[in-house]
């Protein structure tokens, strides 16, 4: 709760500097974003044999705006109930996950045929152990993020996000991260657009060695219905996961994989959106996971992913 109310005091110092710097009929907005998030494996059972949820995430988000300024702010807290049971009620090997994370971005370039932000981006992050377990790991998390859209004309452009990160403090393998996604967007209306991306992740220990390559093909399909309803099925596909030990030999590796879903959106008022989301994800890897999250003789793995929240404009 320190790490809040920190970073709200943060944007307390901040907003009256920024906002003397603006133009008076300026409008500074606060956009908030409170919602749902579950992830269940099918069949995953804890240490005891109790069956539970992977996660159970009640997220807060909060953003600071203004079309005039060049800078934007955000902050989130999420609080993530891990090997959880039906009920809710945690196993005897259950925990929580606090992330509290702060977020400036900068527009460095904005035209009619580009523009490019610069974020910064730090994240606490905590697990809090059962009474008389051992303790689980913290970290503190740097990124610097670029991102931008260049528009060959009013249909199509090329959009990207870069980011490199720095884990602080952590108790698994990885220190360093970099993290992209870029593709093509087609915007046919108003109405309808097609998003293709390639999605990169890669991860390396404190001596640079790989630990963790990801590549993915995903496609996004926004769909605006009339003026409340809006509907984005999405697709990813897995082109490579692999997973190294600090012997640079291969631990874990996903044959085949892929991710289907879709988010929703009703705009109630132009201030207040309900919204939601669903998403199945079937994976093959090469060995078998703890927990029960793989079954069968090919290591199957099945992920069911929902979501429920609420948007609202001050």
């Amino acid at each position: 709760m320190k790490y809040i109310v920190s970073l709200i005091y943060s944007i307390i110092i901040i907003f009256p500097t920024i906002c003397f710097s603006e133009k008076k009929q300026d409008a500074w907005h606060i956009k908030t974003n409170v919602y749902l998030e579950i992830e269940e494996y099918r069949g995953q059972r804890d240490a005891f044999n109790n069956k539970v949820y992977d996660k159970i995430s009640t997220v807060g988000k909060l953003k600071l705006t203004n079309p005039a300024s060049d800078w934007h702010f955000a902050l989130e807290h999420r609080e993530s109930l891990r090997n959880h049971g039906r009920n809710f009620s945690p196993s005897r090997d259950a925990y929580i996950r606090n992330r509290t994370q702060f977020d400036i971005t900068k527009k460095l370039v904005k035209s009619k045929q580009s523009d490019l932000d610069l974020s910064f981006r730090y994240r606490k992050e905590s697990n809090d152990s059962a009474p008389g377990t051992k303790a689980r790991s913290s970290n503190r998390l740097y990124a610097l993020t670029p991102s931008g859209n260049y528009y060959f004309n009013d249909n199509l452009s090329f959009n990207f996000w870069l980011s490199y990160l720095y884990y602080s403090n952590y108790f698994n393998s990885n220190s360093y991260e970099a993290e992209t996604e870029y593709g093509i967007t087609y915007q046919h209306s108003d109405a309808l657009k097609a998003k293709l991306t390639v999605y990169i992740d890669k991860l390396w220990d404190n001596s640079f060695s790989d630990r963790f390559i990801q590549s993915q093909l995903r496609a996004y399909f926004p769909i605006t219905l009339n003026d409340n309803w809006q509907f984005t099925p999405y697709f990813r596909y897995y082109l490579s996961e692999h997973t190294y030990d600090e012997n640079h030999y291969l631990t874990q590796k996903a044959k085949n994989g892929f991710r289907i879903g879709a988010d929703v959106e009703y705009h109630v008022t132009p201030s207040l959106t309900l919204w939601g989301g669903a998403a199945y994800e079937p994976t093959t890897w090469q060995y078998s996971k703890k927990n029960d999250i793989t079954s069968g003789d090919n290591n199957k793995q099945i992920l069911y992913l929902g979501k429920i929240g609420v948007k609202y404009t001050w």
